[in-house]
């Protein structure tokens, strides 16, 4: 590839990623998919943190800001950093010849030189990416400023942990206890719920304990003490206590998520672990209600944080008010 369209392609795209964090620092929630983006219900014209505007067309937007004027879509996954001719020549503006281009022609004729070696790769109408490079997508954007210790929101793997275990326990939680008090009610289950009812309680044990092991693989109080911000120290206490109730019947609880999750070879765990006289099951429930309080401590030490660093697309808290404000229009 010409070594000046690899130049502008590589600013270009150093400008999309500048773009993308200034909307999301302002508020403007960051697609997962192309599709997702057009059904986005914000304005289709705003202004951005600092003075920027941003203007949502279709799949894409065009952001004016202090580094420049950009166009971009998104990908249908979510990419950014897709680009074609135009918003490369319009990129350039009046700065082309300094990547070695007299004209827009020229510019043609080295993209599709790219294209025909290999170095670059269309998709769908006239998109084109770099070859053997990984995406980049709007997800992964990290608004942070410098300094600022609290990964992104969705690079956190304390909210990895909550969203993709976590919340998965406390489904089955919730499912389990409404047929546990449809039983105690009626005192009757049909067979197709008594079933239900037994699939809720062992999956419910089987992500409380792989919540437990994520807890663990994280060092939680290191993570904490060293890897947040000062205030998350609080939370230190709470991990430490959960630590403990963990143990109590650890091994148990990793016998029965066994078999919960892997073909069973016998009975013998599930008949250990609510074996009489040991109350494992009382001791489930207070260890996932700690859980509970715990996530629900960390994302309010979170939620303070996002607002008091400008990380406001991040915030649920600002999400809420908005779609609260827009209900009451």
């Amino acid at each position: 590839m010409d070594d000046g369209l690899a130049h502008l392609i590589s600013d270009f795209q150093k400008n999309v990623m500048a773009a993308v964090q200034l909307m999301y620092r302002s508020g403007i929630p960051l697609p997962s998919s192309c599709y997702n983006w057009i059904k986005m219900d914000i304005p289709v014209r705003g202004t951005l943190d600092g003075g920027g505007e941003y203007y949502k067309h279709g799949a894409g937007c065009a952001v004016s800001f202090e580094e420049g004027c950009i166009d971009f879509d998104f990908g249908e996954h979510g990419e950014i950093g897709e680009f074609n001719l135009w918003w490369l020549y319009q990129f350039a503006g009046n700065e082309l010849a300094t990547y070695g281009f007299d004209s827009e022609t020229e510019l043609a004729e080295s993209l599709e030189n790219a294209l025909s070696t290999g170095a670059l790769v269309c998709v769908g109408l006239d998109l084109c990416y770099l070859a053997n490079k990984p995406s980049m997508f709007a997800i992964d954007i990290d608004s942070r400023l410098p300094g600022d210790v609290l990964p992104s929101r969705n690079q956190d793997p304390v909210f990895t942990l909550y969203a993709h275990t976590f919340q998965a326990a406390d489904l089955m939680l919730e499912n389990y206890r409404a047929l546990s008090k449809k039983g105690d009610k009626n005192n009757y289950l049909s067979q197709r719920e008594k079933v239900d009812h037994r699939i809720y309680l062992s999956t419910w044990l089987g992500f409380l304990r792989a919540t437990c092991e994520g807890f663990g693989d994280l060092k939680m109080r290191l993570l904490l003490g060293e890897d947040r911000p000062a205030t998350f120290k609080a939370l230190i206490p709470m991990s430490d206590n959960l630590g403990r109730m963990m143990k109590k019947h650890a091994d148990p609880l990793r016998e029965l998520r066994n078999d919960v999750f892997h073909r069973r070879e016998d009975a013998s765990a599930v008949r250990q672990f609510f074996e009489l006289g040991m109350d494992r099951l009382t001791w489930a429930h207070e260890l996932h209600g700690a859980l509970a309080a715990f996530f629900s401590r960390y994302r309010v030490l979170c939620e303070v944080h996002y607002l008091m660093n400008g990380r406001k697309g991040e915030s649920d808290l600002r999400h809420q008010r908005l779609r609260r404000k827009k209900r009451a229009l």
